[in-house]
Order: C-alpha cells, then sequence, then structure tokens
C-alpha cells in the first residue's frame, strides 16, 4: 500500500491508536487536543474529510468523529506494527504453561491455544495439520477384555494418538503378541501418505486381523484430513465483550466459529511468511470489525499447523505478534527439551 503524505501519515496513526485504546469514534477536537496542538482543528478536519474520502476512515453521522476502516488497519499494520516486549509476568505465564512434559502433541496445541487466548484475550484457533509426512514409528496394542484393545500409535514427531476399539475377534495374549507383530510390518518407517501402499501390502490370510488393520486405517485417516478433531479453540466468547459486538456481528461471529472447517480455512495460510493478517468482513469470512492474525507452527522442526488470533478490527496488533512469535520458538522447542529429559533420564 503506497505510503500516505506525511500529516496524513500521522494522523492516520493516531485515529488508529485512539479508536483501539477507546473503541469510540475520534474527533478533530481529540486529536488537536492529544496530538497536533500545532496545527490548527481545521487543518486537521481537513485532513480527516480527505481521508475519509480515500477510503480509510468512516463517518457514521456528519456531526460524529471517525473511526478506521479495515483498509486504515491495513495500513497501520504495514507502517506501524512493531512487536512490543512481552511484560514479564506474561513470559512466566506462558514459560510455565510449556514447563509440563507432553505425551501427545494435541496436549501440546491445546496448552498453546489456551495460553494465546489467556494473554490476548481474544479468540484463539489453532489448526493441526500437515502430517502426512509423519513417519510411524511403532504400533502398540494393549489388550483390555475379550473384544476390546487400546491402540497407541507413535511418529517420529512426538505424536502419540490412541483410542479404544471394539473387535468381534477373541482378543487374548495370543492375538495381541501377533496382531502387533503384523502391523509393525506393515506400518512400520512408513508416512501416512503411504497408507495406500500399506494397504495393498496386507496379505488376503490374514483375514484374521483385517478388522484391527481397518481400524488402525481409520485411526491414521482421520489424523491427516482436516476434520472438526483438529482444529482446536479457546475464549470463544471473548469477543462478544468488546463494544463494537453488536448483535449482528456478534451472530455472524458465533456462526463462523461454530463451523470449523471455516475456521480452519480463516486461519491456515498458503502463504510463505511470519505472519497472515486478515482484517474486515471481505477477508474474515463475513465477519464484520474482526481482524485475524496467524502464524505456523512447529513442534521438534516439523510443521504441524497454523495458529491464529481472531479479535476485533481494533486489536492490539503488536502484542498479539509478539504472543505469536514468542509461543512460536517455545513451542518448537519442546520436543527438544522433552528428549534431551529423555536422555537424561536413562
Amino acid at each position: 500500500m503506497e505510503r500516505l503524505s506525511e500529516r496524513k501519515h500521522n494522523i492516520l496513526k493516531a485515529v488508529v491508536e485512539e479508536y483501539i485504546r477507546e473503541a469510540k469514534e475520534v474527533s478533530s477536537g481529540d486529536l488537536h487536543g492529544k496530538y497536533f496542538s500545532a496545527i490548527s482543528s481545521a487543518t486537521i478536519r481537513a485532513e480527516l474529510a480527505a481521508l475519509t474520502d480515500m477510503g480509510f476512515l468512516a463517518q457514521p453521522h456528519t456531526s460524529a468523529g471517525r473511526s478506521p476502516t479495515p483498509k486504515a488497519y491495513k495500513y497501520y499494520v504495514e507502517y506501524f506494527v512493531n512487536r512490543k516486549p512481552l511484560q514479564k509476568r506474561e513470559v512466566q505465564l506462558i514459560d510455565a504453561s510449556f514447563a509440563a512434559k507432553f505425551n501427545a502433541v494435541e496436549d501440546i496445541v491445546r496448552t498453546t491455544a489456551k495460553v494465546i487466548s489467556d494473554v490476548t484475550n481474544y479468540t484463539s484457533v489453532i489448526v493441526l495439520q500437515n502430517v502426512d509426512g509423519v513417519e510411524i514409528k511403532e504400533i502398540k496394542l494393549v489388550g483390555l477384555d475379550s473384544h476390546s484393545a487400546l491402540v497407541i500409535i507413535i511418529t517420529d514427531s512426538g505424536i502419540i494418538r490412541d483410542k479404544v476399539i471394539s473387535l468381534r475377534n477373541v482378543v487374548d495374549e495370543e492375538f495381541i503378541s501377533s496382531a502387533a507383530l503384523m502391523l509393525n510390518k506393515i506400518f512400520g518407517g512408513r508416512r501416512v501418505s503411504e497408507l495406500e501402499d500399506a494397504m495393498n501390502s496386507v496379505d488376503r490370510e490374514l483375514n484374521e486381523f483385517k478388522e484391527l488393520f481397518d481400524n488402525v486405517v481409520a485411526m491414521l485417516q482421520a489424523y491427516s484430513s482436516v476434520t472438526d478433531e483438529s482444529v482446536f479453540m479457546e475464549g470463544e466468547s471473548k469477543m462478544l465483550d468488546y463494544p463494537e459486538a453488536d448483535i449482528g456481528s456478534a451472530k455472524k461471529f458465533l456462526s463462523i466459529i461454530d463451523n470449523k472447517s471455516l475456521v480452519g480455512a480463516l486461519i491456515d495460510s498458503a502463504d510463505d511468511i511470519e505472519f497472515s493478517v486478515k482484517i474486515g468482513k471481505d477477508e474474515t469470512q463475513g465477519m464484520e470489525k474482526c481482524a485475524v492474525i496467524s502464524a505456523k507452527y512447529k513442534v521438534n522442526g516439523r510443521e504441524i499447523g497454523s495458529a491464529g488470533v481472531i479479535g476485533p478490527e481494533r486489536m492490539d496488533y503488536s502484542k498479539v505478534m509478539s504472543v505469536l512469535s514468542y509461543i512460536g520458538k517455545t513451542l518448537n522447542a519442546v520436543r527438544g527439551r522433552e528428549d534431551k529429559k529423555g536422555d537424561n533420564d536413562e
């Protein structure tokens, strides 16, 4: 976006920051008194009118002040947003949240979603994905009773998927032992994206284990696809606490976040950039006065999905980016830290 003239540039910055802070229309008098005492009110009014004509500001009534449009927030993000240091208590909260030992990426993701929402006070979303390249290391079976077993799938990213399944076959020690050998022979060392190859490698004489095999394939297929189970959210109601959340915009927001596939598309970004920023209804699936900031996250160096924050257009962009960046670095170190703990325990 082309840079404005110096005066318009500074006036637009002041309007956005004042509106973010106060959540009410900004008048020329506000700007003259707080920011530009050396510029006459008439000059400020003329610049506000010009910025309105250019689509940066909106004026609901002729006698009212101005409020930023999505175009203004985009300009603000491009030219003014710099990550600011997190407060000591915020860093302590994040660090404490990730100090625990995690056995599954889903546990890390749930913790991440909660921390992001708690620190930013906005709705947070994480979409778990990009697991097709994950390599299956081991499948463990634990017999529970005569017709059920616990299946545990372990991968090279430390991702553990477990599920209790019911089987028509009698589940005894011999069945568990033979089935575990068979499953690890078929799946061991394969990537999730190679499920079809694994299915083709099952011998016809293994009918005894076919039902178990189908269950494992179903678990892996569900794991590799973006479903409702792969979208984690926290703080859904926080958006309703902000003054701009009128009945119409609140209904639209609730309808969007209730549809996990829409939320997933909103947070995920194919762009190879550090942050994706979407502002205004044209970019946020029709949500009025909303903005979305998202970033791709990694665990143990492997991209696992995207994390994002949904908030009002007047959100604290600098703080949100700082939180997402700090948590991203912390999250990427979690598995490495756990690996070192495991080495030290041996």
